[in-house]
């Protein structure tokens, strides 16, 4: 909250600096900024120091739900945030195809996926910003159980995992290699691989693949039995055990792995990055990206057009992203620093060029550009659903599961009992969240 208020009071220093600077001159030459990322202060302190037209920002909790703006506020000439891709947001953005056709932006510069995702009804709409992946940590101690050099799979993490699991002389666990209970992010992400199809819908504000969801609950349920755990097992051993952070509790050896995403792991301390590895987490041959992919678009509401341009056009000059990250590298350790705007930069150059610089072990192990599965477009409510109606949901069904072990085929067969629906779930939440439309 501290923080958040300083960046509110920061932002309308910067726009009285900005109006002060600019009453001498016919024009006042500026580019309005709406965001909820406080990265990008840095970019434009950097952007106002060297140009004549001045960027203001101003902080939005959630810019993509604040939208369209109400015309007794600052109006935003660009936006840049996360799920600005979906029906009702979308439609309150300009094309941006003239950015291409006129050559202030080339597309051979993009990873080629992030850029269609910004396509809207066969024009280009939204410009991706930064994106962040899935990844599997473990102790560097214990590399001799992974064999796979740049992806583990869930398939993988299940056979690696099997013969990790100890007891001590009372049969009480003491290890195990993995339990997809530790992880709330884990169980949703299993459930995206497994096309569950999330995404936004008009009528009912999200729809999904019944069956698949299913699907992934029977398979997180055998996945927490690894090496003949019990379900009920499993799950003590993560209340009694798993509160400890990710890096802990692969560095005690209390589980060979732990899953993470790529901001939370690049913004470790570099003492504990020093002595953990990572694989990234794929499926198919694909590493599903996060769904809160940053994206940017020039509203209809731009009342400074030919400066938008302008910002927009330093803004994705491969020198320009080489200097933020040499700006984030001398700040205080106590910054958050990994990349563009918190993530991977929608730049391949930076990723692969500039990005290993800075983190060593990204050498040969950026994710390359046929690599990655973008996420269906998701309401901007997204990731309050997420958390308080389809996470909850899984971890139930999952905790329902009654197993039994075939005797001739070793198979486990899992039976769901019945739990609290998702649309039951949902339609609770949107009783206690009535602004949600």
């Amino acid at each position: 909250m501290l923080r958040k208020n300083a960046l509110k009071i920061f932002v309308f220093f910067l726009i009285a600096l900005t109006f002060q600077s600019c009453s001498s001159k016919k024009k006042n030459r500026r580019v309005v900024i709406w965001t909820n990322n406080s990265e990008l202060v840095q970019y434009i302190e950097l952007f106002n120091a060297t140009h004549e037209t001045k960027a203001v920002l101003v902080y939005k909790e959630n810019p993509a739900a604040s939208l369209p703006p109400q015309k007794n506020e600052l109006l935003p000439d660009i936006v840049i945030a996360p799920y600005l891709k979906n029906r009702e947001t979308s439609k309150n953005f300009e094309s941006l195809d003239f950015l291409f056709d006129r050559k202030y932006l080339k597309a051979d510069d993009f990873y080629s996926g992030l850029l269609k995702y910004g396509d809207i009804f066969f024009t280009i709409r939204l410009l991706p910003v930064s994106f962040n992946l899935p990844a599997i940590i473990f102790s560097k101690e214990n590399r001799k159980f992974v064999q796979n050099d740049y992806t583990l799979t869930p398939e993988n993490i299940f056979e690696i995992s099997k013969n990790y699991t100890q007891r001590n002389s009372k049969g009480k666990l003491t290890k195990i290699g993995f339990s997809p209970l530790s992880s709330d992010d884990f169980i949703y992400t299993i459930s995206r691989m497994k096309n569950t199809e999330y995404k936004e819908s008009k009528k009912h504000l999200f729809t999904y693949n019944k069956e698949n969801l299913s699907l992934s609950v029977d398979y997180l349920a055998k996945m927490t039995m690894l090496d003949s755990l019990s379900i009920a097992e499993s799950n003590d051993f993560v209340y009694k055990y798993l509160s400890e952070v990710d890096t802990k509790r692969v560095l005690h050896e209390r589980t060979l792995f732990a899953y993470t995403v790529s901001n939370e792991f690049f913004n470790l301390p570099p003492e504990q990055i020093s002595k953990i590895d990572f694989r990234w987490f794929e499926d198919a041959g694909l590493i599903p990206v996060e769904d809160s992919i940053i994206t940017m678009g020039i509203s209809k509401t731009v009342s400074n057009f030919q400066e938008s341009i302008e910002f927009i056009s330093w803004f994705y000059d491969t020198d320009t992203q080489k200097k933020f990250l040499e700006l984030k590298n001398n700040l205080t350790s106590d910054r958050i620093k990994f990349g563009i705007a918190g993530g991977f930069s929608a730049i391949k150059a930076v990723n692969e060029q500039v990005l290993p610089t800075y983190y060593k072990n990204l050498l040969s192990n950026i994710p390359k550009q046929g690599s990655i599965r973008l996420p269906d477009p998701k309401p901007v409510c997204w990731n309050e659903i997420k958390t308080e109606v389809i996470i909850p949901y899984i971890k139930e069904s999952i905790l329902s599961c009654t197993t039994e072990k075939d005797s001739e085929t070793k198979k486990i067969k899992v039976t769901q009992n019945p739990v609290k629906s998702v649309e039951e779930r949902f339609s609770a939440w949107r009783k206690q969240n009535p602004e949600i439309k």
